[in-house]
């Protein structure tokens, strides 16, 4: 089947990451960028996502917020920057939990959605266990989905994608999304070298597979992603077609490439519509 595709979550920040994702078979993807956080980039890993997606009408941008700095004066310099770069495209925000100690529903965290719900933007999370090729602080606790869902019922405008379906808890964060449609997921990310996950892929995969399968309509939550950077040991893109093949029914492929992700970013659905 020929479905175009909707890449939901890669960190394509800068123009070496992107020729190399240009050469796998995700060539013709649009795709999301995530922003790292100003203290995860190094000189062997700039972040110029910014200038990358600014006029690349297959690259949407999704800014950071660090959690541990003053969060409203973050807010604004994005929407100063929204305004001073009109073509760069900003579909959404991204926090990393775990990499950052704090939960989803922590008051401190309210103005991002605030902001969000002001300017159309979806917001996703790292949720589970992060890359050991990042400095991180490990708060697996807090990166819970159920906490997601608890701002999920505060703000229903909002869409909140909770990136690696909550790794190792993939039962417990299914049901925890399940039945909030403005709630979504993916399984990006779970190829890295050297992790237990990328070591028993097929029994990686029947984890997934037994979590989505909880509920006949899970499927509509899911949204396809990379993950793709290779700087940082995340290079696969064919094993996710592959996941994907086993895990869902034919008729299933186009809600998870194109469908959902549309549904996710209702941003992106404008854009692209508005381009025909």
């Amino acid at each position: 089947m020929n479905i175009p595709k909707i890449d939901c979550h890669t960190h394509i920040v800068n123009q070496t990451i992107y020729g190399q994702y240009l050469s796998t078979p995700a060539a013709d993807n649009y795709a999301l960028v995530m922003e790292f956080l100003p203290y995860m980039t190094t000189e062997q890993l700039p972040d110029h996502s910014w200038e990358l997606c600014d006029g690349n009408e297959k690259l949407f941008l999704c800014p950071s917020v660090d959690i541990h700095a003053d969060i409203p004066a973050q807010l604004d310099a994005i929407g100063a920057k929204m305004r001073s770069r009109p073509g760069c495209r900003v579909v959404g925000l991204k926090i990393f939990l775990s990499y950052q100690t704090g939960r989803a529903d922590d008051e401190r965290m309210m103005p991002i959605y605030d902001f969000a719900m002001e300017h159309g933007l979806s917001v996703t999370f790292h949720t589970g266990y992060p890359s050991y090729h990042l400095p991180y602080e490990n708060d697996m606790e807090g990166s819970k989905v159920k906490y997601v869902a608890n701002v999920a019922r505060k703000y229903p405008e909002v869409n909140f994608i909770v990136a690696h379906m909550g790794d190792p808890y993939y039962d417990e964060s299914i049901q925890a999304m399940h039945g909030l449609p403005n709630m979504f997921t993916d399984f990006c990310g779970a190829f890295e070298p050297g992790t237990e996950v990328a070591a028993d892929e097929e029994g990686t995969i029947e984890k997934f597979a037994h979590a989505i399968h909880q509920y006949p309509d899970s499927y509509r939550q899911v949204i396809y992603g990379t993950d793709f950077c290779p700087p940082i040991l995340l290079f696969e893109v064919s094993k996710y077609d592959y996941t994907i093949g086993k895990i869902f029914t034919e008729d299933q492929f186009q809600d998870i490439y194109w469908n959902n992700p549309l549904r996710a970013f209702p941003k992106v659905a404008a854009y692209i519509q508005k381009k025909g």
